[in-house]
């Protein structure tokens, strides 16, 4: 049997609405040798394993997996990640849309420039799923590539599922933390400390359909989350050079602003606000006392938001 060239690895809870579109495009993804398709879901009350057992039946290379308790995407998307066996990874939600040409123009890219991470953008459609599952995408695009993946990271915005990365990097850096509920900041985060290279293209490889009902329209969660990445990051990896830990400053001290300005009648007149502006102005390095006390809010937030629940 040929080696895996990618796992695709998809999380899964009640999205049955989405499913056979998202299916379409994904089983359909052109210039592929031998893919591998991984299913984990969070204890789905529709019939989503269903529909993913129906339209994969009889296919090689699938594994879906069920669980007996939810525990959040983070916790499942590194129970997918542990089980590729891909030489790259390419992870989903399970409503996002690939473009059919999408898989086999990232890898290419990623073997051209000897590169362990492909990131490209996504657009919110705001079209029904099953318009958007005979899409390729547009030719032309730009793209750059970088060798130093975690300045990258710093210096761009590379969020949301859908990016390609090296099995071996991804695996290393152990997936997403499981501190933080939804993964899109920290797995770029943790791979780009292992990776050798990253290409970032300036087209959409994720086609997002119109929505009904999204975590990212939970603006204190994504707060919350960004704040705890990027806390969590510094943390755990106090020795970085000095000009990575002050971009990561930035940001946790920016989603805690972000927070306040949404909790606060009167934002600009908090202590906050002037420790922003130094923040912004002379990026400082992390102070780790003040940074904790941010966390320790974020985390007595009682309603609203949602956290991995651990074995």
């Amino acid at each position: 049997m040929p080696d895996i060239d990618v796992s695709f690895v998809m999380t899964v809870y009640n999205k049955e609405k989405f499913l056979p579109s998202v299916l379409k495009a994904l089983l359909n993804q052109s210039g592929l040798k031998n893919p591998e398709f991984i299913f984990v879901d969070d204890v789905s009350k529709d019939r989503s394993v269903e529909i993913i057992e129906e339209m994969t039946k009889g296919m090689p290379n699938v594994q879906i997996v069920r669980n007996p308790k939810n525990q959040g995407i983070s916790i499942r998307i590194n129970q997918g990640i542990a089980l590729a066996h891909g030489k790259y990874v390419r992870m989903l939600d399970s409503d996002d849309i690939f473009p059919i040409d999408s898989t086999e123009r990232m890898i290419a890219l990623a073997e051209e420039y000897d590169a362990d991470m492909v990131y490209g953008t996504f657009t919110k459609t705001g079209k029904p799923a099953e318009e958007l599952t005979n899409e390729f995408m547009k030719s032309g695009f730009k793209y750059y590539y970088r060798k130093d993946a975690l300045r990258a990271v710093l210096d761009g915005r590379f969020t949301r599922m859908g990016q390609l990365i090296k099995r071996d990097v991804l695996q290393k850096a152990g997936g997403a933390d499981e501190d933080v509920f939804i993964q899109d900041e920290t797995i770029p985060l943790r791979a780009a400390f292992y990776a050798n290279g990253i290409v970032k293209m300036f087209a959409d490889v994720v086609l997002v359909p119109k929505e009904d009902g999204n975590l990212s329209g939970n603006k204190i969660q994504l707060d919350h989350d960004r704040f705890l990445a990027y806390y969590d990051f510094i943390n755990a990896r106090p020795h970085l050079d000095k000009d990575i830990l002050a971009k990561l400053n930035v940001r946790a001290v920016s989603a805690y602003w972000k927070y306040i300005r949404k909790i606060s009648k009167c934002p600009m007149l908090t202590m906050t606000f002037p420790l922003y502006l130094y923040t912004k102005l002379f990026k400082p390095q992390p102070d780790m006392k003040k940074l904790g006390k941010m966390a320790q809010v974020f985390k007595s937030i009682k309603t609203g938001v949602l956290r991995p629940k651990k074995a």
